[in-house]
């Protein structure tokens, strides 16, 4: 795609997004409806295999793939539409998890690597995971203890790796471990000798992360990606697409959240009138509605920004990660508040919302972290 330094007036947004968006609603709405989620949450892989091979036939696993390995490497603000539908479905499916895997390969892999690993995931055969959190470092993916040493031709990495989206169910993971020359990418077959996934238990249920201990796990040369020392470099250029796409997950649970809030202040009755008649109800869902446009504001711009003026990328995808982890927090809150005492139900689906509202706004840096960040760039200019 063409770079400028120029973010387009409407962000990029046009019939092809309208179609995506359109076609993707239509088959979550009678694939992954709230009872499909509440399925598959109970299930030990906690998503639908068929799900997954029909997200794969719709090309949606193929949207961050190059055309050269079978994907169609649409713009950031069409996995950004994408993203949004999905959160507004709430869907389980271990999608992001295989993104970051992805971005991260398309941005720095070698040839050999993307052919070995985009096709098949373009395909939905392997499912991908990254693994760039530490205990001791928290969201500072330049945080790396994991350790890769030399042995003759053999590379041996060791270390472990915190809250690892999708890792249960991923066949393929990317880990930083130091060098050398300082931290470096890895990609190794989930099956390698000396890894071990431990599934973590989360407060979101329709969501999956594991806890990756690495044990002497041996690799070679070609199974780094990117050069030596490169990982915080390569990170630092993916990660504004994976705080948009979080936040226009955020943005789209958020919006059904007071999809779901308006219709029952319409049905509940109270004092002979519905509720959605009182002030006391109204406002909050006017305020809530100002937030999640304001929310999608940002998720577009900086997916335009990824697209269009890469120099604005960073600093705009951490607004918009933000201002959707404050957007969807108070749409869950509210959500609960104005339900009542149903609210608080296992049977009431709002809960659903509310918890992947906690895991979201937490994942990747909460909106505090990304404040304290946007700060200094201000203020280091």
């Amino acid at each position: 795609m063409q770079k400028s330094a120029r973010i387009p007036d409407d962000f990029g947004y046009g019939e092809e997004q309208v179609l995506l968006r359109r076609e993707a609603r239509k088959l979550l709405e009678s694939s992954c409806n709230t009872e499909d989620v509440r399925r598959s949450m109970e299930t030990p892989a906690g998503f639908d295999e068929g799900l997954w091979t029909r997200a794969a036939e719709a090309g949606w696993l193929g949207l961050a793939v190059p055309a050269a390995q079978g994907g169609s490497e649409m713009s950031m603000t069409s996995l950004a539409v994408l993203m949004e539908e999905m959160g507004r479905a709430l869907s389980p499916l271990p999608f992001f998890g295989t993104l970051f895997a992805t971005l991260v390969l398309r941005e720095a892999g070698s040839e050999e690597e993307k052919a070995r690993w985009l096709p098949a995931i373009a395909e939905g055969k392997v499912r991908a995971a990254v693994g760039s959190e530490e205990r001791r470092g928290g969201w500072d993916y330049g945080h790396v203890e994991a350790t890769a040493r030399r042995e003759g031709e053999r590379i041996v990495i060791s270390g472990e790796k915190e809250l690892v989206v999708d890792a249960p169910s991923a066949r393929l993971l990317v880990v930083t471990a130091n060098e050398a020359e300082g931290p470096s990418l890895f990609a190794l077959p989930a099956a390698s000798a000396g890894i071990m996934v431990s599934p973590d238990k989360l407060v979101d249920a329709t969501r999956r992360s594991g806890h990756v201990r690495l044990e002497d796990v041996a690799v070679t040369d070609a199974d780094r990606v990117g050069a030596k020392g490169e990982a915080i470099t390569i990170l630092g250029r993916v990660m504004p697409r994976i705080w948009t796409a979080l936040a226009a997950e955020m943005v789209g649970g958020a919006d059904r959240l007071l999809g779901m809030t308006t219709e029952y202040a319409k049905l509940r009755q109270q004092f002979g009138r519905p509720i959605g008649a009182f002030q006391g109800v109204k406002f909050p869902l006017v305020d809530l509605l100002a937030k999640i446009e304001l929310s999608r504001s940002l998720v577009y711009r900086a997916a335009a920004a990824i697209d269009h003026a890469p120099a604005q990328a960073e600093r705009l995808a951490r607004m918009a990660k933000a201002h959707a982890s404050d957007t969807y927090a108070f749409a869950a809150a509210k959500a609960v508040q104005l339900h009542g005492g149903i609210g608080f139900t296992w049977e009431c689906d709002v809960q659903l919302w509310f918890k992947r509202a906690q895991w979201s706004r937490a994942a990747f840096g909460d909106a505090a972290h990304h404040r304290k960040r946007i700060a200094e760039m201000v203020i280091d200019g």
